[in-house]
């Protein structure tokens, strides 16, 4: 990305607008630091609004300087656009439309100068969606070639036309993310009505939740979804959520430990809520960073900790004097399911809880922690608590076989020989 530079037209109130507490230009300048742009220029015929806004201290775009240059004149020309000699090539967006990330990422890629389109929006943003879409990648021989006094962006829509400049197609992007373990839609779209704020909100709001779930975590989603759009407003960062769900995850333990199961139960069960959060919180307010990813083993640390308490708590009570050899097979079937689980990805680019329509369905039901904290739940309510422990011990066994077989099947050489002759 270095010899890209990226241009942002930004003028005041459009560029300020805010959708999910994070204003359009700042959630661009956000998203192109995530893509490892490190300097960004900033053009506007509004720069005291805008300049103050960009002072304002903002650690998710610490890493991404920005240049403001003051223009008079509007709609910009290409005699108005920044001679920036170090720079080869220029991505030029309207500060005002909401983008997802990886369609600027598509067009940074591009080997020849080309502009976004949407040839087939959905539904719910069809009448948001405005071709050319905004973003561009233009070169030097490009810009040279429009008319310098003639507004930007309807010669760029001139160039389209007469099919002069190549097109990156949001329709066309592949729209299936790994992590997210579903197809997530990438749009980009100007918000000016109220209205249309409210439809980007919902598109982000969604985008940010994962696919493919257990049964108790389809349950949460609504409401983490819910939670998420009031504290997106506020300035609570994912790290304090993190902190939060940490408290009551350790609370948790100790409640174990000290005997007192139903407590327990309940911070479990309301960690297995807000353990949701962060990573919504991070995604919605693009303040993702690396130590993020580390959360997961955190979250694997605190979990670990509950099956080891309940474990210990059982041995000295005398109510399951071999707990300790259950706890033994549940964290050797979870070593065993992460490893299948990393060999089928390296074998395929995608989960395995996401591959078939039988790995969603067993996804429902299968070894985690929050259905071994349902099973907890009613074996306390039951009255039947040592015996649930037993059982989810077994079923992170068989979970672990389950993921073995189906690991073992696609990682096949020659089965999976066969499938490459077919496609």
């Amino acid at each position: 990305m270095e010899k890209i530079l990226p241009i942002l037209i930004a003028d005041a109130p459009e560029a300020l607008t805010e959708l999910c507490g994070v204003n359009l230009l700042e959630r661009l300048l956000r998203i192109l630091q995530r893509l490892e742009f490190r300097r960004a220029t900033v053009l506007s015929t509004t720069p005291e609004i805008i300049g103050a806004d960009l002072r304002k201290c903002s650690w998710a775009r610490e890493q991404i300087s920005t240049d403001l240059v003051s223009s008079t004149i509007k709609p910009i020309t290409v005699q108005l656009l920044p001679n920036q000699a170090a720079a080869e090539r220029f991505l030029i967006m309207p500060a005002n439309i909401y983008c997802d990330a990886r369609l600027l990422a598509t067009l940074c890629v591009q080997n020849s100068s080309a502009a976004l389109i949407d040839s087939n929006p959905p539904e719910l943003a069809r009448d948001l969606v405005r071709n050319p879409c905004g973003p561009s990648l233009v070169d030097r021989d490009f810009l040279s070639g429009l008319a310098p006094t003639a507004p930007f962006f309807e010669e760029l829509k001139n160039k389209i036309d007469h099919r002069k400049l190549d097109l990156v197609d949001a329709a066309t992007v592949n729209d299936y993310v790994v992590n997210m373990r579903r197809h997530v839609r990438p749009l980009c779209f100007a918000p000016s009505l109220e209205q249309d704020r409210r439809i980007a909100e919902r598109v982000i709001l969604d985008s940010a939740q994962k696919g493919t779930l257990d049964l108790p975590a389809y349950l949460h989603a609504p409401i983490e979804s819910r939670i998420i759009s009031l504290l997106c407003k506020t300035r609570i960062t994912p790290n304090q959520i993190t902190i939060s769900g940490f408290i009551i995850g350790a609370g948790a333990t100790a409640a174990f430990v000290l005997g007192r199961v139903g407590l327990g139960i309940i911070a479990a069960l309301i960690f297995g809520l807000v353990d949701g959060l962060d990573g919504k919180q991070a995604r919605v307010k693009i303040e993702t960073t690396e130590h993020g990813k580390w959360e997961h083993h955190l979250d694997y640390l605190i979990e670990n900790s509950w099956w080891a308490a309940i474990a210990f708590d059982l041995w000295r009570s005398s109510q399951f004097p071999n707990a300790f050899y259950l706890l033994a097979l549940l964290i050797g079937s979870h070593l065993l399911d992460e490893f299948v689980k990393r060999r089928a990805k390296m074998a395929t680019g995608r989960l395995l809880d996401d591959l078939t329509p039988f790995d969603r369905a067993f996804r429902l039901i299968a070894a985690r922690r929050n259905v071994y904290v349902w099973i907890l739940a009613c074996g306390f309510l039951l009255n039947a608590f040592p015996q649930s422990y037993a059982v989810i011990c077994g079923w992170a066994a068989i979970s672990a076989a389950v993921h073995l077989a189906r690991s073992a099947w696609i990682c096949n050489p020659r089965r999976r020989r066969v499938v490459d002759s077919r496609t």
